[in-house]
């Protein structure tokens, strides 16, 4: 369900507020915005506005997302532990999502609120320091599962974080335990996506298929592998138990950060 323009403009004046020292037009986040839920867009208003304005290259709005940028940096030290290869990591994560693809918006207009921007970005940062220490020759040997990559993914909720370290030995083995239920095309979807870094339109053309069936097929792999999970996470632990809500909910937020930025990829 998309947004009807009275909360369309109520998110831009809450947007303006935010950042007043930032440039954009009602029109200009209107067409951002519109295809975002009234949910999202009343949660996330201040974040979508700085992402429309960062779009149209507003200069302060490029500040405070380098600023996001490098709070998100100690996210990705597990895949960048080098300092000195840092500045590069920001570089290459600022490309890819400013600088338009042909004819496309910039990708840091996927943003959709479905999570705080700085969890969101924390994502993109970790998945292109993956890709970057995948394709240096140096590289040293890192996780290259696709489940291990996802599980990894950082929340940017401290709560979940908490739940992950302390069911961390039953998370991960119903996690790999329901990886082998999916399908061998799902499986190979997941790893397409995760572990070997390929877009959208890259996996489309490996399958000849179109881009909005891959995301489709994405999605049923998702629900699949998050009904499994579930199922064997519930049937070790009481669904009273303490942090099981939890639990749950992090195998959910896991999935959907980690697709949500493979979108941006």
């Amino acid at each position: 369900m998309t947004a009807s323009a009275a909360p369309v403009l109520r998110a831009f004046e809450r947007g303006r507020q935010a950042w007043p020292a930032v440039t954009l037009s009602a029109a200009q986040f209107e067409v951002r915005a519109r295809s975002i839920d009234e949910a999202r867009l009343d949660a996330h208003a201040a974040e979508l506005y700085l992402c429309a304005a960062c779009a149209v290259h507003d200069p302060v709005a490029l500040r405070e997302l380098d600023g996001l940028l490098k709070r998100a940096l100690p996210l990705a030290r597990r895949y960048c532990p080098d300092p000195a290869a840092e500045q590069e990591l920001l570089q290459r994560t600022r490309i890819h999502l400013l600088v338009p693809v042909a004819d496309a918006a910039p990708r840091i207009t996927i943003y959709d609120g479905r999570a705080a921007l700085a969890t969101w970005l924390g994502v993109c940062v970790t998945r292109m320091a993956l890709y970057l220490a995948r394709t240096a020759r140096n590289s040293p040997e890192i996780a290259t599962e696709w489940f291990d990559v996802v599980a990894s993914l950082p929340t940017g909720q401290p709560e979940l974080e908490a739940v992950r370290a302390r069911y961390a030995t039953l998370f991960n083995a119903a996690w790999r335990r329901a990886a082998t239920t999916l399908t061998s095309r799902q499986r190979a979807l997941l790893a397409m996506c995760f572990a070997e870094g390929c877009s959208i339109e890259t996996i489309a053309a490996t399958y000849a298929v179109h881009r909005v069936t891959v995301w489709r097929w994405l999605e049923q792999a998702k629900e699949a592998l998050l009904t499994r999970t579930r199922e064997l996470l519930l049937s070790e632990l009481p669904a009273d138990a303490p942090g099981t809500q939890s639990l749950l909910d992090l195998v959910g937020s896991q999935l959907d950060l980690g697709l949500s930025a493979f979108v941006a990829a």
